[in-house]
């Protein structure tokens, strides 16, 4: 009876985790792709792959977080490949006309702009490329923090 009662707990326990972190995201229209918004990109590989998990994404579309072309808000989804790569000195972010991901040059970043090319599931290492606010990356000498 007391193994009975500890699987019940942890089912519930991960059916309960599983349900807050789908409703942290929201669901957003105009994509080719189902794309969600998120407060934050995942910040190490374990975060990443919890994510991936969630979302459903497989080896053929890999989990990507990015911001959309405004700078405004965070993306999470699965792409269509299963990883991009993020050339030396530009950032990505994710266009909703043609659900395409587009550079972006931070060789003006104040700081954090990387020097070395990069595949997209490790971008939680170059936080300059996903850290924005008020529509810019927060390393852009211009953005207003």
């Amino acid at each position: 009876m007391r193994l009975l009662t500890k699987v019940f707990f942890v089912v519930l326990g991960s059916l309960f985790a599983f349900i807050l972190d789908i409703n942290e995201s929201k669901k957003l229209d105009g994509f080719k792709f189902p794309v969600y918004s998120t407060p934050f990109c995942p910040r190490d590989d374990s975060e990443w792959n919890n994510r991936s998990s969630v979302l459903r994404c497989n080896k053929t579309n890999g989990y990507t977080c990015l911001p959309n072309e405004e700078l405004t808000e965070l993306l999470e989804f699965c792409y269509t490949a299963p990883f991009i790569w993020i050339e030396e000195g530009s950032c990505l972010y994710l266009k909703r006309d043609g659900s395409n991901v587009d550079l972006y040059s931070c060789h003006h970043f104040i700081d954090g702009c990387h020097n070395t090319s990069f595949q997209s599931k490790r971008i939680f290492e170059y936080p300059a490329c996903i850290s924005i606010g008020n529509g810019c990356f927060l390393a852009e000498k211009s953005c207003k923090r």
